[in-house]
């Protein structure tokens, strides 16, 4: 049997509900919380917080036979002892209960035990996730669920940096704050060129906000469900459906979407951070239909040095800074250590 199969009697499958499970996968501060928001506003679509586990499940764990005991109970802790889990709204208590149940366990099994959970309490009929980070796993997620589709949801780069640069993560330079959108969108571009490239659907951030209904219909279509109305009135749903301490990241989601939520870096990046971010990702950008300020071939030797120096001298210099920023730290403390007692 290969992986992605499921045989009867082995645990509830997504296969028993005739609908397949879909993910929205893509670079984080894409806008990925507002789909999830609209797609489980739908009356058969229920969607939990992000769950990031299974990275570590589908690395660690078979999902191509039947788990042993040992198996099972390493591979619940993995999923229990995370630090997403508390947002899940199960116990560990009651997972492991709900393990208990099964006979013949698969990955797979364990897996959807959380997804059924919601979908019990929301009263709905089909399940997604909403894990961007998931873009690297999306060949192992596709053998897993046999049937899985995956909508890659992308803003343009120039915002996503931005939008990463106010919340401070990735250290002082723009480098740092392209990367998660260069190796997502760099993982599509792979992906395209493989049979899974029929079982992705590539959403612009644009459109969803400039075009909602379209481009949920769309959406819809893809994942095999007709568009509701209520989909585009997601607002309700803000409160509740994300986790407390994650909601100092998605304040904007209390409003309605606005045009001027569309090239922000136009208004908000300096020159020099455009160019920079564009040196960067500028090929990128182009790849899927973003114009670009310094597009002119006259800038090219000046993009490409750029370039080069952020990737090759930038990483020298950070590690500079630290040296010098813990040789200084071990200075004041050698210091504090022999001054005079008062």
């Amino acid at each position: 049997m290969g992986k992605g199969d499921h045989q009867a009697g082995e645990g509830y499958s997504y296969a028993e509900s005739g609908v397949a499970p879909f993910f929205i996968v893509g670079s984080g501060r894409s806008g990925s919380t507002l789909l999830r928001l609209m797609l489980a506003s739908h009356s058969r679509i229920a969607i939990p917080p992000e769950t990031w586990y299974l990275t570590a499940l589908v690395e660690e764990f078979p999902f191509d036979r039947l788990l042993q005991e040992n198996e099972i109970d390493q591979a619940v802790a993995v999923m229990t002892n995370h630090y997403r889990w508390p947002d899940m709204g199960l116990d560990a208590a009651e997972m492991r209960c709900r393990v208990a149940s099964l006979s013949g366990v698969r990955l797979r099994d364990l897996v959807e035990i959380v997804y059924r959970r919601h979908m019990e309490v929301e009263g709905k009929s089909r399940w997604g996730d909403k894990t961007p980070t998931y873009i690297e796993i999306v060949p192992a997620l596709a053998a897993l669920f046999g049937d899985a589709k995956f909508i890659h949801l992308i803003r343009d780069g120039r915002d996503v940096a931005k939008s990463f640069q106010r919340q401070g993560w990735y250290g002082p330079w723009m480098e740092g704050y392209t990367r998660e959108w260069l190796r997502a969108v760099e993982l599509d571009m792979k992906l395209s060129k493989t049979l899974l490239n029929e079982r992705i659907l590539r959403v612009l951030y644009e459109d969803l906000v400039l075009h909602p209904e379209a481009t949920l219909r769309r959406i819809c279509d893809f994942i095999d469900e007709k568009f509701e109305d209520q989909m585009l009135l997601w607002h309700g749903k803000v409160d509740n459906a994300i986790p407390v301490w994650e909601k100092r990241f998605h304040s904007g989601l209390h409003r309605d979407m606005n045009p001027s939520d569309v090239s922000r870096w136009k208004r908000e990046m300096k020159s020099r951070e455009i160019f920079v971010a564009e040196a960067l990702i500028g090929t990128q950008l182009s790849h899927f239909g973003y114009e670009r300020r310094y597009r002119s071939k006259l800038w090219s030797p000046f993009l490409a040095a750029t370039r080069i120096y952020c990737r090759k001298v930038l990483p020298l210099v950070g590690l500079q800074r630290r040296v010098f920023s813990f040789v200084g730290r071990q200075l004041q403390r050698k210091v504090k250590g022999n001054a005079p007692l008062k």
